[in-house]
């Protein structure tokens, strides 16, 4: 083979592999999404209540355990099936939900708030540095999915 050929080759197995990894990306954080979500559709009360004790607009609460659900479900949905605008779109609501999230869990982690993270419903555990590093990775791989022109949609 020659070595243009083997360069072509090469570039076939780089983008199926990029092509690969952000499908995994997709649907591993899409489904995540979606879980979380129904998870705490299961009981807003305590998800409420596990929003309030962030001590961040303890008042907005009640509103952000009617509508987070939701908005987790449809965006989780969306990287995992839709087309690529609206997988882009849902990346992008992602990387805003995270990067709140993030910012929510470092103000209780410096506060010293001891919380359980609600992320998934009940018994999501404490919030500790540990929850800082999940999320930041998760925003990471929102942000590969968003910057994911596909060239070669399918």
């Amino acid at each position: 083979m020659s070595e243009p050929a083997r360069q072509v080759e090469r570039a076939r197995q780089v983008e199926r592999a990029r092509r690969i990894v952000l499908a995994a990306l997709r649907i591993g954080l899409g489904a995540l999404f979606v879980v979380a979500g129904v998870l705490k559709l299961r009981d807003p009360t305590a998800f409420a209540t596990e929003i309030a004790n962030y001590k961040l607009f303890p008042s907005l609460a009640p509103y952000l355990a009617t509508c987070l659900p939701a908005i987790e479900i449809v965006a989780g949905a969306a990287l995992m099936v839709a087309p690529l605008a609206w997988r882009r779109a849902a990346a992008l609501v992602t990387m805003g939900l995270l990067a709140t999230f993030t910012v929510a869990v470092v103000y209780v982690v410096r506060s010293g708030i001891n919380v359980d993270c609600g992320c998934f419903g009940g018994n999501s555990g404490p919030v500790t540095a540990w929850t800082i590093a999940r999320d930041l990775a998760l925003l990471g791989a929102a942000v590969l999915i968003f910057r994911d022109k596909e060239r070669y949609a399918h």
